[in-house]
């Protein structure tokens, strides 16, 4: 039997103020199942800014889009303010294939480099 390595990851911290909430590899099913409940949790106790960064992110499929609608959902019923890094060419090409790109507030780069400018 062989050792698998996960292709995901989250990784948590705090910039600024806001909660950042950093995904990396393939966000696909097996990362919605793993990280879902993660995602959802966070995305539930932050009352202010949670950012959602997509810079990492090497793979993204429907199941990844679902994995950001509830952490959407979630943000929202708890009053939080979401805002998602773009990723990269791929990532934006599944995000507006799948018609969602206008639920999200999105950020081209974060933190912002303008001094005490935070995008909305």
């Amino acid at each position: 039997m062989g050792v698998h390595e996960l292709a995901f990851t989250m990784r948590e911290r705090v910039v600024g103020g806001a909660v950042v909430m950093e995904l990396l590899g393939e966000i696909d099913i097996l990362a919605e199942q793993v990280l879902g409940p993660r995602v959802e949790s966070l995305a539930g106790r932050c009352r202010g800014d949670l950012v959602i960064d997509l810079r990492g992110v090497t793979f993204l499929d429907a199941s990844g889009v679902r994995l950001l609608l509830r952490a959407r959902a979630r943000a929202l019923r708890g009053g939080a303010r979401l805002r998602v890094v773009r990723g990269g060419v791929m990532v934006s090409k599944v995000i507006r294939i799948a018609g969602v790109e206008p639920a999200f507030a999105w950020l081209d780069e974060f933190p912002p480099t303008a001094v005490g400018s935070v995008p909305a």
